[in-house]
């Protein structure tokens, strides 16, 4: 004699790997390496329909969206000639160098003020407007920029691009430059646009004490945190912060006895050991760390923590040995690119790993580039 249930019963639970939803969180939890969904891709053809669903590829790259470390796909290199992406990575996860072409009208008259998040921030000189364009996807939004950033010091704004933290889908531009205010002072300015919100912001600016000729370096801005920084260059030695919150301006002061040799080309601001702002100095070919520090009465002060013999450390040459500067920082993967007469170094600063590229013309811009890309997919 039978018992019949009296209650309806489910079918019975398909086995893990036959969920395709189970199966797709697996799948987005592989690392962020341009071989990782190809390969998955190549298991079988249900793998491959999962990873190949543009839906997919988009929670791929949201899910490793501002995580550490993201890869360093290569970087920009701009010249007269124009603006070229060179791949970093080796096989299987390196990048066609053809993969991220620029526009042909962006090529030339378009200067890179800087990149972060996947996401690429050019000046247009004549059309006085900034391109933000995304080198995986494709898209592209143009802005006309603010007239009085416009007419700094350099006729040509600094700038720096963001994703908004934890929005994949909306980005920020921030625009600073400097002019003379008087005989006394030299006026910083910036402001903030928001892809949401569609509008700038109003002009923040703030006075800096200076009788002598004063620019924001070329180098772009480092993210640390919530505030973007710009070295301030000229007769004078200086860190100028924006804070991406309060949407306001500060300058830090840099002592001149300890950075008395201090140009353009051999300081960075980086990402100190505690997480906070720090400098990457580079002097006599030895690069020195900085960590600016604040005691129990809120006074703050600039503290070496470690110096690298460059020279022994990458085994330069009496060629190599004439010349190194700074020309890149790549923010998420903590490593600096230097440039001698006759090669380009990537340097890793925790693991002082490093790679070394030929590179046959000197004096241009390099703008690592850091982001999530699946290649073939």
């Amino acid at each position: 004699m039978s018992i019949l249930c009296p209650f309806p019963t489910s079918p019975p639970a398909p086995p893990p790997m036959e969920d395709d939803d189970l199966l797709s969180e697996i799948l987005l939890r592989l690392p962020p390496q341009p071989s990782s969904l190809p390969r998955a891709s190549a298991a079988c053809k249900r793998w491959r329909r999962l990873v190949s669903d543009p839906a997919f590829t988009r929670r791929f790259r949201r899910h490793h969206h501002r995580r550490n470390p993201t890869p360093l796909l290569g970087f920009f290199s701009q010249d007269a000639a124009g603006i070229t992406f060179n791949p970093t990575m080796e096989p299987p996860d390196r990048v066609s160098p053809g993969r991220f072409t620029v526009l042909p009208e962006a090529r030339v008259l378009s200067k890179i003020l800087g990149c972060r998040h996947g996401l690429v921030l050019m000046f247009h000189q004549k059309l006085k407007r900034v391109l933000v364009w995304d080198p995986v996807t494709g898209d592209q939004r143009s802005l006309a920029v603010p007239h009085p950033l416009v007419f700094g010091t350099d006729k040509t704004p600094r700038g720096a691009v963001l994703r908004a933290a934890g929005d994949a889908h909306h980005f920020r531009v921030v625009l600073a430059s400097c002019d003379r205010h008087d005989r006394q002072y030299t006026r910083a300015f910036a402001c903030i646009y928001s892809s949401e919100t569609r509008v700038w912001s109003d002009l923040i600016s703030t006075l800096v004490p200076s009788e002598d000729y004063m620019t924001l370096s070329t180098m772009p801005a480092v993210l640390i945190g919530d505030s973007l920084y710009w070295i301030i260059t000229g007769n004078w030695r200086a860190v100028l912060k924006f804070d991406l919150n309060m949407l306001s301006l500060a300058v830090i002061h840099l002592p001149v006895d300890k950075f008395a040799c201090c140009k353009p080309w051999n300081i960075t601001v980086m990402r100190a050991e505690g997480g906070g702002p720090g400098l990457l100095f580079v002097l006599d070919l030895t690069a020195q760390l900085w960590n600016r520090n604040t005691d129990s009465d809120g006074v703050a002060s600039w503290v070496l923590t470690r110096t690298v013999e460059l020279d022994k450390l990458l085994s330069l040459n009496s060629e190599e040995r004439r010349f190194l500067m700074i020309i890149g920082f790549a923010e998420y993967n903590n490593a600096i690119f230097l440039q001698t007469d006759v090669s380009l170094f990537m340097v890793q600063l925790e693991s002082l790993q490093f790679k070394k590229f030929p590179v046959p013309i000197i004096g241009r811009c390099y703008h690592p580039f850091e982001s999530i890309y699946a290649a073939g997919i």
